[in-house]
Order: C-alpha cells, then structure tokens, then sequence
C-alpha cells in the first residue's frame, strides 16, 4: 500500500508567537525533517501587498513568521542561513511591502535576510514539464536554495476559483513581466509550471485569521484559529479546499497539479491530522461569503456586459476583484458608483450606452454600437494599477488604493527600486 500524504491541522487562539513556535516544531519533527535543515534555507511568504488601514489582512503575519523562524532554527542541526524572498503584485515595490508588513523588525530580531525577487541575483531556469512556460527568470535565491519553505496566508481569491494557499504562491516567485504572462484562461497551468522550481520542502500556513470575501489585497480578516502544515502542497490545498467547503476538483490549479502527478487531491488518499474535526472547520467556514461569482452577476450600479471565453484569471476575474476593492474599504462609494456599461471579453450583441468601459486588450462587440464616450483598460489583462489610475481618470472613481502613501510607493519608491537594480546589475 502507498504512503498516505500527510496534512495536520493545528488549533490556535491568536497570534502568540511561542505557540506559533511550539505548533510549527511539532510539525518539523513530526515530518521528521530535522536533517534536512542545513544550508540555504529560503521562505516564501504571502506579501502581495500590506497597509495597515487597505490591506491589514492580506499577508502572513510577521508573528507569524517569528514562530517559524524560532522553530526552524531549533530544530536545525547547524544554524541555517534563512532569507525571507517575495515579489509582491500591485505594481509596487516589494522592500515597501517588507516595511509596511512589518517584516523590518525580523531583520533586526533574527539576522535573516529580506530579499524582493526584483532586486535579487537571478537565475534563468529550465522547465522541462511546462505547459505555458518552458523556462523561467526568478531570484537565484529561490532557484539555489537548499530548503524551501512556503508561509502563505489562507485566502480566498476570486481569480483562482476561490481558494490562495501553497500552490497559488508560486505566482510570486516571477518577475512582472512572467508574472503577467498568460495570467488569463491559461492562469491554472501557469501556476502549476511554477511547481518544477517552486515545491516547498515543508509549508506552514497562517490561518489564525483568514482573508476572505473581497479582493485579494483588501478583504477583511475573519479568525478561523488554524495553522496548516503539510510537505505536499497540493495535498495541503485540497484539505484547505475541504476547509473552506470547496471541491478541489473544480479549483483548476489543483486539479491540474494533481494529473501532472504532484500528489493526491482525494481525502482517502490523504491522511489528516487535526485538533479539529475536519467538519466542524467547516461548518465555521460555512456561511463565509468567497466571492467568487460571476462579474456579470455583481449587484452594483454597473451593467456588466461579460463575453466570451470567461477569463477567470483574467480580464472578467481582475475586475471582479477591483470591484472588491470598492466594496471591502469604500462601501458608500460601491453603493454609489457612476452608471457606466462595462464591457468584458467578445461581446456578442449590441451595446446601446452613454458612456462605455472596455477592460483589457482583447475586448471587443459584436454587433451596433452606440455609445457617447467610451475608453479602454489596455492589458492581458490589465494590472489594478492601471485600473485603479485609469478608471480615476476616465470615470473619476477614487479607488481605496488612490492614496498619497501608496501613490509614493507605486512611482516615487519603485523608480527607486529600478534604480537600484540597475547600479547593482540585478534587472
């Protein structure tokens, strides 16, 4: 009989950095990877991006990440050489991401390293099993490593079918112009290509608050009290499917990883181990909105006009997810919203409108069109930076991420950041 791929689902009250510190020990030894702790040891958090008033709920927490640390150096034989590497989305620069989560203060704490994959040392790997990608460029530092550890923050994401855990961290190891590549219908087996560089070594997932409900930046934390801890990822991201009462049969990054032979989806194949049953996390879980619908079915003031193919991870899910953001941190406004047409994917049919709205590159109507004004959102598909500026502009909506700060952070801080990759030789 084959050896059962193991998952443990731990219960926690809050985020106490000692108890985070004795669960993640537990689990290093309960995996028996004591050995294996020497070296390289690289973490991949979750750092899309951090605000304390925007985005408070959308990154692991730097509590979180003591705990691991502490534990990680406890149960290595000789003390490791840890970084911490990220990219964050957004369009922003990842070294004021790494401030503004906090992450600073284990610089100083721990001597680990931060290290933003677009100012780092790359490395231009080969994927011999890609489906989109035959070869990626990422930070040396994640390509070379001698152990991998993936920290993500449990979230639910509106352009993945619901569910960000292990696998849908891989995004974050490309550079933006990979990263957008192909972030479209072809987004699932973009994701699992990543699986060729990007398979963890042990994953240790904050789930003491979850982010759910909106978008992927903005949503609100809800406490669920769990940390997960796996060493295959998509055994991990099917239970936390199962946790969020989703099938991961229908989540196509891990459907598709699991045919590719990256490890077991069915619970028979999985054994889980929990101070928790399975079915009470999900009967917690059970009235928690995902947000994950059609964009067309949104109620607000827009009439959303969705063509054909439905871009999930692309046009049709990206803005779904700035919709969210209106809702998750400006409820007045989403209530409030000018009534534009919006027009996503290859419309088929008239549009009859005074003022129009086509989002992303491919968008076009077949059929009369008679309209006032009309602009487009360029980009396959476009980024929420361009959305966010674009849709300010064009239809004077002040979006919550439209701040001074993150403004400073989006031009002033990333030229910086370009600069500094150009005198280092590291662009």
């Amino acid at each position: 009989m084959s050896r059962r791929e193991k998952v443990l689902i731990h219960a926690i009250d809050a985020y106490d950095t000692e108890a985070i510190r004795s669960i993640i020990t537990g689990s290093l030894r309960e995996f028996d990877l004591k050995d294996r702790l020497h070296g390289r040891l690289t973490i991949k958090p979750n750092v899309v991006m951090a605000h304390h008033r925007i985005a408070p709920s959308a990154f692991t927490r730097p509590e979180f990440l003591s705990g691991l640390i502490e534990a990680l150096k406890e149960e290595a034989k000789n003390p490791p050489s840890i970084t911490i590497a990220e990219k964050c989305g957004s369009g922003l620069p990842t070294t004021r991401m790494f401030r503004r989560a906090g992450y600073r203060e284990l610089k100083k704490k721990y001597g680990v390293a931060l290290q933003a994959i677009e100012e780092a040392s790359k490395r231009r790997v080969i994927l011999n099993r890609g489906k989109i990608h035959s070869s990626i460029r990422t930070a040396a530092v994640l390509a070379d490593r001698d152990f991998l550890v993936y920290a993500p923050k449990l979230k639910s994401n509106v352009l993945s079918q619901g569910l960000s855990a292990a696998i849908k961290l891989n995004v974050g190891i490309l550079l933006d112009k990979e990263r957008m590549r192909h972030h479209n219908y072809d987004l699932d087996e973009k994701i699992v290509d990543l699986l060729e560089v990007g398979f963890p070594d042990f994953i240790a997932t904050d789930g003491i608050e979850m982010a759910c409900g909106g978008n992927q930046l903005t949503q609100h934390g809800r406490p669920l009290g769990i940390i997960v801890t796996a060493v295959n990822p998509v055994a991990h991201d099917a239970v936390c499917a199962h946790i969020l009462n989703l099938d991961p049969a229908k989540i196509g990054h891990i459907r598709l990883a699991h045919e590719r032979g990256y490890g077991p989806m069915d619970l028979s194949s999985i054994e889980i181990v929990s101070d928790i049953p399975l079915d009470r996390l999900r009967n917690t879980t059970r009235h928690f909105d995902l947000g994950f619908l059609p964009v067309s079915e949104v109620d607000t003031n827009f009439r959303i006009l969705s063509g054909e193919p439905y871009c999930t991870g692309g046009c049709h899910g990206v803005f779904l997810d700035w919709l969210y953001m209106i809702k998750d941190r400006k409820p007045r406004l989403w209530k409030n919203l000018p009534p534009w047409t919006v027009v996503i994917g290859r419309y088929t049919g008239d549009v009859d409108a005074r003022r129009v709205m086509l989002i992303g590159s491919c968008t076009q109507v077949t059929g009369r069109r008679k309209w006032r004004r009309a602009f487009r959102v360029r980009g396959c598909p476009p980024r929420h930076k361009d959305l966010v500026l674009w849709l300010f502009l064009k239809a004077g909506i002040v979006n919550p991420l439209f701040r001074f700060d993150l403004i400073l952070d989006g031009y002033f801080f990333l030229f910086l950041s370009w600069c500094r990759r150009i005198v280092r030789g590291k662009g």
